[in-house]
């Protein structure tokens, strides 16, 4: 089992947040070894469980989580029972080569059907996601994460084939210089999708410019009014504030009304709303009238702490949590009455100088879901706002945007729009569709004495 262990280490290291993307191309080499060497079922299974548990720990451990985790494994043991299957299927030839075609396709399945179907989707941890700062990252125009996803699997399996042949070492070279070329052509090919996307997006005739607000989790009422004093000195189009910006939620309609008509500015937020007695947590659009002109209800809802699906029931260590931590006592999980009911997926729009926008604002972790991304260009979004609150990450938060940064680059470049990040606990700012990150650190203000941080940028649709 040291090969799965290995495997796990690796690509820990490679979704560490410090941009290790080249071990994005050899981390699966040990796993691949040990699927292609291993004949039992249940040595195959366990080494994928040990290999995906690891994995977990190591790089998404501020999720633990019994019932998402259980899910999530067993999910991706779909991967060494299809392995073992196909073994059985191709055991008349003795080559590896049907295997070594195999897996590239069967870990991109099983990789991307665990993203997806997870209770929390798992896109950050994709093999795909490693690629999200890298040069290769334009080859998501091609096919978003399904292309990045199987071109990792595809130089690991490649690799792997050259270490089977080491022996040959005509065939060895061969080998090498074939992983080689189509890295070079790789490289070559996302650097011309990226300047594609780039003249693209220059070449767009309108444009406007924005304020994107970040904050750590102790902003509150009382520190806004330093924010507004500092966002009047720079006239804008568009304020952007995270969702849930205050812990509090009182009086948050008269206070962003207030803000939109004190700077004669539009201004978009997210918070909790009921509307005809049902709660949303909601984006809404104020114009510089304080009129809330545009509204999206949060579709996809967040597991526990917004929607529960198992009735009364919950594990036991949610009891100890919630006397550890009594914050969380309003959790979907524990208070079923202050569930969210989900929205539709909807576009807001906008207009500048009698030109209008439409854009998406998918709310926290609906950006996760790259599928509805596509949805929303496909109805017309020229952009996308993703306000989100972290409040529920204690260690981990660097780690956790850092990951989802990548995901917007990828998202960005793959569909060609925009996208523009502001949190609580995150970072402000914008990822352009060539993936350029223009984003500012919410620890940042720290160094001003402040809670917060502001990114002025520029939309152009």
């Amino acid at each position: 089992m040291i090969l799965p262990l290995l495997a796990a280490v690796l690509g820990i290291v490679a979704f560490l947040p410090f941009n290790f993307y080249p071990l994005a191309f050899i981390f699966l080499i040990p796993l691949f070894l040990f699927f292609l060497r291993e004949e039992k079922l249940w040595r195959l299974v366990l080494g994928t469980a040990l290999f995906r548990i690891i994995f977990l720990f190591g790089t998404v451990y501020f999720t633990l989580e019994p019932i998402l985790w259980t899910e999530v494994i067993l999910i991706f043991l779909g991967l060494p029972f299809s392995v073992f299957l196909f073994k059985k299927f191709t055991n008349k030839t003795t080559s590896a080569l049907p295997m070594l075609i195999f897996l590239p396709f069967a870990w991109t399945f099983f990789d991307l059907l665990q993203a997806h179907f997870a209770l929390i989707p798992t896109y950050i941890i994709t093999a795909g996601n490693a690629l999200g700062s890298s040069p290769f990252v334009g080859l998501a125009n091609i096919g978003g994460f399904l292309i990045l996803t199987f071109f990792v699997a595809f130089i690991n399996i490649l690799i792997s084939a050259a270490i089977l042949q080491r022996k040959n070492s005509k065939n060895n070279i061969l080998s090498v210089a074939l992983i080689f070329i189509i890295l070079f052509f790789s490289w070559g090919m996302s650097r011309f999708n990226l300047y594609k996307n780039s003249l693209a997006y220059n070449a767009l005739p309108n444009s406007f410019t924005i304020i994107s607000v970040s904050t750590d989790n102790t902003f509150t009422i009382d520190s806004s009014n330093e924010l507004i004093k500092e966002l009047s000195k720079q006239k804008v189009d568009l304020i952007i504030f995270p969702e849930n910006i205050f812990d509090q939620q009182q009086n948050s309609d008269l206070i962003f009304q207030n803000t939109a008509r004190e700077l004669n500015t539009y201004v978009l937020t997210s918070y909790d709303t009921f509307q005809n007695e049902n709660k949303y947590n909601s984006s809404i659009l104020f114009d510089p009238e304080g009129n809330i002109t545009n509204m999206h209800n949060k579709n996809r809802l967040t597991f526990i702490g917004e929607y529960w699906p198992f009735g009364n029931w919950q594990p036991s260590i949610y009891k100890w949590l919630r006397e550890k931590n009594p914050e969380i006592s309003d959790y979907a999980i524990f208070n079923p009455q202050n569930a969210d009911i989900p929205g539709e997926r909807n576009l807001l729009s906008i207009t500048f100088q009698k030109n209008m926008a439409f854009f998406a604002t998918p709310i926290c972790l609906e950006i996760h879901y790259p599928s509805d991304l596509k949805e929303y260009l496909n109805k017309g979004a020229q952009f996308i706002i993703n306000p989100t609150s972290n409040r529920w990450i204690g260690l981990g938060s660097y780690h956790f945007s850092y990951l989802t940064s990548n995901l917007k680059k990828i998202e960005a470049v793959w569909l060609k729009l925009p996208i523009v990040s502001s949190g609580v606990k995150d970072f402000a700012g914008i990822i352009l569709p060539n993936g350029e990150a223009q984003l500012v650190n919410y620890e940042n203000g720290e160094k001003n004495n402040k809670n917060y941080v502001i990114f002025f940028g520029k939309i152009k649709y």
